[in-house]
């Protein structure tokens, strides 16, 4: 984690050889973390009296190329997926096989399986070495802080595939659920979103994949600043398309419809409609940047629309807090424009937002980026740079990698909303939260048959007895010694945003603990843990207004009972003890 978090690694403002180092202690912290999921599916599969697995739970980090060699010619497998969050969950998953597949279940029932094609711009990506031509999409409905095993078996010639995949080419692209309607026209351009529920609608003058280039400054100078690493300073503030034609195909299914849009050889966008999603999805891919006419390129994606926002936009900070940005503006001191384009930019966390009286257009992202809006109505969001100069501020070297002798290949997600403003906060809150916290898939070479399977192992468990709050994480669920745990809750809403989770919430602490014990002792801790609260000691003032800037102290270092409330934006840390049955 300390790694993963790290400001260089996120941002990339690193020489090459850090950033292969990077990759290998991330490497090193997946396979430790193989071992630990394996420990802990050893003793939550097997049914009482049973032996623990005899074939391991294995990882595949490449399914977002459609790529997972472990499983895609296998007659049998099981997809486990695990829930880490505290709410049940909808999740449509997908798993690339080169055949299909009877997929049933926790109680034994086949369910309804789909196979979608991988596109072929999936198939070119560098060093994709699989030879898996479909995906089988398929959907999950998870319990809270569990886990469901999906039990895949190939089937026979003889079976007939029932679900039928309807595939049209450069054609209109109507993209429509029970919640949402989507609408592409023959030649790729977006249209319309339409939030059916709410009668809401909106308009898309633009929207696709964008360039800057790159400034090639010397750096002797500010003005000939050089944009690299650390400095985004693009040439014009008016960035080129990518193209000025595209190609579309419409896939419709049962479980998912999706329109696959190619711009050109290095650039396109798949936006995805699952069965009852209240959001459409944006899978861009971007990459290998061609710098070949040595100019240098910064890939954005953009969505002009008819949202009346004015000046401002909104980003996260840090995936809590969410700030009002106005265009061109500093709220502190006289701001003086001169960068036009890179002085708007902000960090975009998990989501940025515009919106005007009657509807807000939200965007999730699945990685931390810059985004800003640049003309009222817009949104874009940096995806990819190559660059060919050094800005000369620590690097010492162009932002120009490279894997398989080629460019960088990135491929990413994003999540669109529509709604009230008032209503808004409710989607993007839990949205973000579950993107962040998407469902952990492990596969397993099982052997056996299904109903020896079944006999042998739980396919469904959570450890939970009753529902959590929506507006509540379990940020920390740490077992430390024998019978002591760390817990540690947040409540992610913010004050007023909400009508309905933007109030303080209680919850009991004993429902997370039901599968291991009786909480016998519990005693709040200071937010990392180091001291019990009731013997911190803050330096106290006196603010403007009179007050005190000392926290109210706790009433008694032990704690009556397992109950906790939490108000908006606060996490509280505990340590529990907990006598075993």
């Amino acid at each position: 984690m300390g790694v993963a978090q790290h400001h260089d690694a996120v941002s990339g403002t690193e020489k090459q050889e850090v950033a292969f180092d990077y990759a290998q202690r991330l490497s090193q912290g997946l396979s430790s973390g193989n071992l630990v999921i394996n420990q802990a599916y050893s003793r939550l599969l097997p049914k009482a009296g049973q032996p623990p697995p005899s074939v391991p739970q294995l990882l595949c980090h490449l399914t977002n190329i459609s790529e997972c060699l472990t499983v895609q010619d296998q007659t049998r497998f099981t997809v486990t997926l695990w829930n880490p969050t505290i709410q049940p969950v909808l999740h449509h998953f997908r798993v690339p096989v080169t055949r299909a597949y009877t997929v049933r279940d926790p109680t034994g029932q086949p369910i309804l399986s789909e196979l979608i094609p991988v596109s072929d711009q999936t198939k070119k990506i560098p060093g994709r070495t699989s030879t898996a031509n479909n995906d089988l999409v398929f959907r999950a409905s998870l319990p809270a802080l569990g886990f469901n095993t999906y039990y895949f078996e190939a089937k026979t010639e003889e079976e007939p595939a029932k679900a039928q995949v309807k595939i049209t080419h450069n054609e209109e692209c109507i993209l429509q659920n029970q919640n949402v309607r989507v609408e592409i026209d023959a030649q790729g351009n977006l249209g319309h979103i339409i939030n059916l529920k709410k009668s809401l609608a909106v308009e898309f003058h633009n929207q696709g994949f964008y360039w800057y280039q790159s400034f090639p400054g010397n750096n002797s100078r500010s003005e000939f600043q050089a944009s690299g690493a650390y400095i985004f300073r693009p040439v014009s503030a008016d960035p080129q398309p990518v193209s000025t034609t595209r190609t579309i195909t419409c896939i419709k299914a049962e479980n998912v419809q999706s329109a696959r849009i190619v711009f050109n050889d290095w650039a396109s966008q798949e936006i995805i409609l699952y069965d009852e999603a209240e959001y459409a999805e944006v899978e861009w891919t971007v990459g290998p940047i061609p710098v070949n006419d040595n100019i240098g390129k910064e890939i954005i994606l953009r969505y002009d629309t008819d949202v009346n926002s004015g000046n401002k936009f909104y980003t996260d900070a840090n995936g809590r807090e969410v700030l009002e940005r106005t265009r061109d503006y500093r709220p502190t001191w006289n701001y003086t424009v001169v960068e036009t384009v890179a002085g708007n930019y902000y960090p975009v966390n998990s989501r940025i937002w515009i919106k005007d009286q009657d509807k807000q257009f939200t965007i999730l992202t699945d990685r931390s980026q810059g985004g800003s809006s640049i003309h009222d109505g817009s949104v874009e969001l940096m995806l990819h740079r190559r660059l060919l100069y050094d800005d000369r501020l620590g690097v010492g070297e162009p932002l120009n990698e490279t894997a398989f002798g080629e460019g960088l290949v990135v491929r990413g997600k994003q999540i669109l909303f529509l709604q009230a403003p008032a209503a808004s906060a409710a989607y993007h809150r839990i949205g973000a939260q579950r993107m962040y916290m998407h469902p952990l898939a492990t596969y397993s070479l099982v052997q056996q048959t299904y109903d020896n399977y079944a006999a042998n192992y739980r396919q469904t468990w959570t450890a939970l007895a009753d529902t959590l709050p929506l507006n509540v994480h379990l940020l920390t669920f740490e077992h430390l010694v024998e019978n002591v745990y760390q817990i540690r809750v947040e409540h992610y809403f913010e004050q007023n945003e909400d009508d309905t989770f933007s109030h303080p919430v209680t919850l009991d602490l004993q429902s997370v603990f039901n599968s291991i014990g009786k909480i016998e002792e519990l005693v709040e801790v200071t937010l990392n843990a180091d001291l019990p609260l009731i013997d911190l000691k803050r330096l106290t003032w006196v603010t403007g207004d009179k007050e005190s800037s000392h926290p109210n102290a706790p009433e008694a270092r032990l704690m009556a009972n397992s109950t906790v409330r939490l108000i908006p934006m606060q996490i509280r840390t505990f340590n529990v003890v907990v006598s075993h049955p």
